[in-house]
């Protein structure tokens, strides 16, 4: 299986990053991974589709690229104000028809005790209006306690490979029917 990872965040000080990379780590101990950080790629404001565009930036091509790649794609994301963060809305709305019929699954962080659940059903409805099917999610709270520089603690460890099992039973239902 291949997926894409995308770090949802451009914040400084943020712990999505450090979430991201632990989780791509983790699945790449078994599948293919790559992760697209919005903070390492110079993503302008979207003003047309990619599909649409005379001279795309390179870094939203590259992310077209990893997504036609992906078998799943899992976005980490902080909850901001209710939602997601504006990067990472803008990045995924350069897509369209190639999202069509594509595995998204989820990892919400908070610093609080809800775990991103407000920003996981804004999700939801973003991934279904651009034809995505809408997979497995793993809310993260109090993520400064469960994932510090150096380690995940044992019960987000747990909920890792849950996570991993339920998007790989996910992926082999969908991919047959796909």
């Amino acid at each position: 299986m291949k997926i894409l990872v995308i770090t949802g965040t451009v914040r400084k000080g943020r712990t999505t990053g450090d979430v991201a990379d632990k989780v791509s780590a983790f699945f790449s101990k078994r599948h293919e991974v790559q992760l697209f950080d919005l903070k390492e790629r110079d993503v302008p404001h979207m003003e047309e589709r990619l599909s649409n565009a005379e001279n795309p930036p390179e870094d939203v091509e590259i992310f077209a690229e990893m997504v036609e790649w992906s078998d799943v794609i899992t976005i980490v994301s902080p909850e901001y104000n209710h939602s997601i963060p504006g990067a990472l809305k803008n990045i995924l709305d350069y897509l369209y028809p190639e999202y069509n019929d594509r595995i998204f699954t989820y990892v919400t962080v908070s610093k609080g005790g809800f775990g991103g659940l407000r920003a996981l059903s804004h999700l939801h409805d973003i991934t279904i209006a651009l034809g995505g099917l809408t997979g497995p999610s793993m809310p993260v709270s109090n993520v400064d306690q469960h994932f510090a520089e150096e380690e995940v603690s044992e019960e987000y460890q747990s909920k890792m490979e849950r996570f991993l099992e339920q998007v790989e039973d996910y992926h082999n239902k969908f991919s047959q029917t796909i």
